[in-house]
This record gives C-alpha cells, sequence and structure tokens, in this order.
C-alpha cells in the first residue's frame, strides 16, 4: 500500500470515513486498503459496517430545488449533471420557480451567458481525448 500521497497526510488517531457502499468486484482492493489504514493506527468507519447511513446522493429532490431556485433568485440556470430527462426535468422546475432563462445542453456544447445566453451544440470534441503534437489541440480518438 501506498505511504503518501502528495495532498494527503494521515496519521494514528485520524480517521477515514468511507461514506458509500463498496462497489462490487471492489472489494479485496477496499479491504486492503481499510487494513492498511488501520494498521497504521488510523480508525475507519466504512459504510458498509456502520449500522448509521453515512452517504447521501447528492441530489435534491424537486421540492429542494424549487426551495434553492426561490432562495438564490437565479436570472439563469444551466443543469449540467444527470441524464437529458433529468436535466429538463430541473430546467423545468428552475422556471416554474421563477428563473428567466434555463439551458440545457449535452456534453461538447458551449454555453454562452452573455450579451446574450445560448448554446453552441457540439462545439468542443468529447469522449476519449489524447493531445496531438502536429496540431497542438486535444483531439477525439474513438
Amino acid at each position: 500500500m501506498m505511504q503518501t500521497h502528495p495532498d494527503l497526510a494521515l496519521e494514528a488517531g485520524d480517521t477515514v470515513i468511507l461514506s458509500s457502499k463498496t462497489i462490487p468486484g471492489n472489494e479485496g482492493s477496499v479491504q486492503r486498503l481499510i487494513e492498511g489504514l488501520r494498521d497504521r493506527g488510523i480508525e475507519v468507519i466504512s459504510a458498509d459496517e456502520s449500522e448509521h447511513t453515512l452517504h447521501a446522493s447528492g441530489h435534491p429532490c424537486q421540492g429542494e430545488l424549487a426551495d434553492l431556485y426561490q432562495v438564490l433568485r437565479p436570472t439563469l440556470v444551466i443543469p449540467v449533471h444527470g441524464e437529458a430527462e433529468h436535466m429538463k426535468a430541473n430546467a423545468k422546475v428552475a422556471r416554474e420557480s421563477g428563473v428567466d432563462v434555463t439551458l440545457t445542453g449535452t456534453n461538447g456544447d458551449l454555453f454562452y451567458l452573455s450579451p446574450t445566453p445560448g448554446v453552441r451544440r457540439r462545439y468542443a470534441e468529447v469522449g476519449r481525448l489524447q493531445w496531438c503534437e502536429e496540431t497542438e489541440r486535444l483531439i477525439s480518438v474513438i
């Protein structure tokens, strides 16, 4: 197990919380990680072992979104996470909550915020990208 990390320092007495359930197929590597941390005196609290709920999806329900929009009162909303159906529903909640402008798109679209909000479709390469030395640009390799 790696003993150091450039952005994280753990020592005996620290606590690490693994808030999500282990993805099937990863049990062995997660267990080795937990054992390695515990061997160093680090307490590990795991969702797989805890009787308490440690993880929330981070995805608000429609009522929570409406509350958020009514409190923040944004002039423009761009839903950016989830399936297209979810982003359209998010935009609908925003409009119903008084947001004047909603923009939805997909990977590779370019969103203009001003002077006139809009979307330029398929502006950027998406998918698996690699650096092309000849053109000095990222190019799609799929």
